[in-house]
């Protein structure tokens, strides 16, 4: 799980605002019922200590979003009265709850919120095609149009016929529509590498998808799955696409969190230092940013604390640790949030090892942390 998104929300330690809403709207009263919800739990944040230009900040991102649908869920981070992320969750949190703390209460999130996922889509037919760029966790009601690619402008359909010059009208028309697919691929290519995007779904008339997929580039291949769907780019229903859209994402997102774990299986037990297993191992990771992908089990003990400092990397289990590295303690947090923070900030990924709503079996790793390394650990870490 890329936490990239997560990177405005590492630059500072204190006064952050977390919340975790029911924002179910499942019955006559839901209006009033959601008012109650959240009066409870900003009377929560104000008990803690929150400020009030927070708490306005929270009010307005409450007062102003849209009903959901049924039961559903919502994480609202704010601090120094700007909002820094909203999130919807496909169920409502158990129990919902609002913390105000040194660092943002993100775990919860990560282990049953949907995992964000860039995915590419590419509608095309023989007169050329559009590229669409889609978050399905973002909360936005469709995909974003990033380019659209027009074909050359000869007849697309073949004549019927013999003789010599309906035969060269044939190949005229299929070398148009063979580049037009070219010069879309060399744009899809581009996009791919441009917004990182983790999945290519490929919609349209069936022809074009098969020569589409044979002039795509080996990335973009390697990630493109095709579906059935017509791909008209003058409306219609775009209920199926989007809907395949969404599975494509939670597909990946699975096959990905399962390569992950096999990869920790095979390096746990090798002694060249791959993998960093539990918290002082991992705590040495994160200092000297060598963590690729950060792992933690959702049972992991939360009470457990860790001074941190103002840099992401400053993290020690003592606070005598910083110290010693020249560092002043700014504040001692729970041990997810620390390592949560410290991944984010220094580009490392997240995947949950297991808890929460991933369907995953845990792993037993110590203190129930372990880390995928860039490099190897030096010896005696």
């Amino acid at each position: 799980m890329d936490l990239h998104h997560l990177t405005p929300l590492t630059a500072a330690v204190g006064g952050f605002a977390t919340v975790y809403l029911d924002a179910s709207h499942d019955s006559e009263n839901a209006v009033h019922e959601g008012e109650l919800r959240w009066s409870e739990q900003r009377k929560a944040l104000e008990e803690q200590g929150a400020d009030a230009e927070t708490l306005e900040a929270l009010d307005a991102a409450v007062r102003d979003a849209g009903p959901a649908v049924g039961r559903a869920g919502r994480v609202l981070v704010a601090r120094a009265g700007e909002l820094l992320l909203d999130r919807d969750l496909p169920e409502p949190p158990d129990p919902p709850r609002a913390t105000w703390s040194a660092l943002p209460d993100l775990l919860p999130l990560l282990l049953d919120g949907p995992e964000p996922v860039t995915v590419l889509v590419a509608r095309v037919d023989k007169n050329g095609g559009e590229i669409l760029l889609a978050d399905p966790t973002d909360g936005q009601e469709g995909p974003e149009q990033v380019e659209n690619v027009e074909g050359e402008s000869h007849r697309t359909h073949k004549v019927r016929g013999g003789g010599w010059k309906h035969l060269k009208m044939q190949h005229t028309v299929e070398n148009t529509w063979r580049s037009n697919v070219s010069a879309l691929a060399e744009r899809i290519d581009r996009q791919v590498e441009q917004s990182g995007a983790r999945v290519l779904v490929l919609a349209g008339e069936a022809q074009s998808r098969k020569l589409l997929l044979d002039n795509l580039g080996e990335r973009s291949s390697g990630i493109a799955t095709e579906v059935e769907h017509s791909g008209l780019r003058s409306g219609g229903d775009d209920s199926e696409l989007a809907d395949a859209v969404t599975e494509a994402a939670r597909d990946a997102a699975t096959r990905e969190r399962h390569q992950v774990l096999d990869r920790l299986d095979q390096l746990a037990g090798r002694p060249d230092g791959a993998v960093a297993q539990g918290l002082p191992q991992v705590l040495a990771a994160l200092r000297a940013e060598q963590v690729d992908t950060l792992l933690i089990d959702g049972g992991v003990r939360r009470e457990d604390l860790v001074w941190v400092g103002e840099q992401p990397s400053h993290l020690a289990k003592d606070r005598a640790e910083l110290d010693a590295m020249g560092v002043s303690p700014v504040a001692q947090v729970p041990v997810d949030a620390a390592l949560l923070r410290a991944a984010a900030g220094t580009g490392a990924a997240f995947h949950p090892i297991g808890g929460g709503r991933t369907g995953l079996v845990g792993r037993p790793v110590p203190d129930g942390v372990a880390a995928l390394l860039r490099w190897p650990l030096a010896t005696g870490a």
